[in-house]
């Protein structure tokens, strides 16, 4: 598919060729690729910057930008040699993307995606290689182009339209060209760029294609204040988690959505997990629902009381009640998980704050009529909670 796409575009003329220096390692024999270039960020200082992307700031490089470069497979310091390449010219896309992106989603994308992507194209696009120069890789499928492979970032997008086609071979077209499907992409902070201009470019160059929705990037969670980084053990990695705490992937998934980093980098620690557990889930959650549960097996023989007559207090949360379903849809719908999750627990702390003001445990003394009126609207609370929760739990 990778190959096809390209020479659809060679064929409409939608890259242009260029003649560039391009780092080559002189002990290996070989030009290199970005990731197997690392050196100063000149935008932050990062030492260990990669040749295409620092990971501590987020800005994306190239090569030859990097300040005291050094290659990953010698140690090195590459020179530069001339090559000849395809370029995707982002700067032509330039008006379009500012219509698409700037004017046509200020409003609904998140503001750290929106804000990269404005900044990128403030900062003025250059066209930008779709090949390289390897022994590894999809091979540039045009005359002239021995020993070339596709950039990665130009064929790794398209995998998702290959995986699509081995998938569903008889309609993949209606996950990716059909007007009326929506597309979205779930990505981190890092891959911002990729997927919110070079990709929608390729699919607009190709003509074809329908674009991105939205791009609900994530920002980066951190493991107790250190960058995550499986390389360096540094992770929770999950069947070690399910053996240390058998039953308790609902604790992890409340925790990992109630602290996702959806517009900041956020920190993952063991202590907030404790505290998100005993005061959340157990002390809110668990506590309302089991008050709501244990009080009617307790008076009720386990059976939901009848309502009887209903007092202001009592119509006044069934109504918040009626409210939270739309105010998490909309929330979810807007990709705004945490927040939702939030107006879910707000949802069982009213639950809380009603027992609390009935007191059922002193009211059935005098009024087994009231309190079963009172468990039954608790009970109705209880059972609000369940489909809401559902996404998340």
């Amino acid at each position: 598919v990778s190959s096809e796409f390209f020479k659809k575009l060679y064929a409409d003329n939608k890259f242009i060729e260029q003649t560039t220096e391009q780092l080559y390692d002189e002990q290996a024999g070989q030009f290199l690729a970005d990731r197997y270039v690392v050196g100063t960020c000149p935008n932050c200082g990062n030492e260990n910057a990669y040749g295409d992307q620092c990971e501590r700031c987020g800005t994306s490089l190239s090569p030859t930008e990097l300040i005291n470069p050094r290659s990953m497979l010698s140690g090195n310091t590459p020179v530069l040699r001339e090559t000849k390449h395809w370029f995707l010219p982002l700067d032509q896309y330039e008006p379009w993307l500012r219509e698409w992106i700037i004017e046509g989603h200020k409003s609904d994308w998140k503001t750290n995606v929106y804000g990269q992507c404005k900044s990128w194209i403030d900062q003025g696009l250059h066209a930008r290689a779709v090949t390289r120069d390897l022994d590894w890789g999809v091979p540039v499928p045009v005359p002239g182009a021995e020993g070339k492979v596709l950039y990665v970032w130009f064929d790794a997008p398209i995998g998702y339209i290959s995986a699509t086609k081995e998938g569903f071979p008889d309609d993949w077209q209606k996950y990716w060209q059909d007007p009326g499907t929506k597309l979205v992409h779930f990505i981190g902070k890092d891959n911002i760029v990729f997927h919110c201009i070079i990709f929608p470019v390729m699919l607009k160059a190709h003509g074809d294609y329908i674009l991105p929705d939205n791009v609900p990037a994530n920002e980066f969670l951190n493991l107790e204040g250190d960058k995550i980084s499986t390389s360096r053990n540094w992770a929770v990695w999950l069947h070690e988690y399910l053996q240390d705490f058998p039953g308790q992937a609902d604790v992890l998934r409340y925790v990992l959505c109630a602290n996702a980093p959806e517009t900041k980098d956020n920190d993952f620690t063991w202590k907030d997990f404790q505290a998100r557990n005993n005061n959340e889930l157990v002390a809110t959650l668990g506590n309302f629902v089991n008050r709501a549960a244990v009080l009617t097996q307790k008076f009720f023989e386990g059976k939901v009381p009848e309502r009887g007559e209903l007092t202001e207090v009592d119509e006044e949360v069934f109504r918040q009640v009626a409210e939270f379903p739309n105010r998490v849809g909309e929330l979810i719908e807007n990709y705004r998980f945490r927040d939702a999750l939030a107006e879910v627990m707000n949802l069982a702390r009213l639950g809380n704050k009603y027992l609390a003001d009935t007191q059922p445990w002193h009211l059935i003394k005098t009024d087994a009529a009231r309190t079963g009126t009172v468990l039954h609207v608790a009970l109705q609370v209880a059972a609000a909670l369940v489909p809401l929760l559902t996404p998340f739990l």
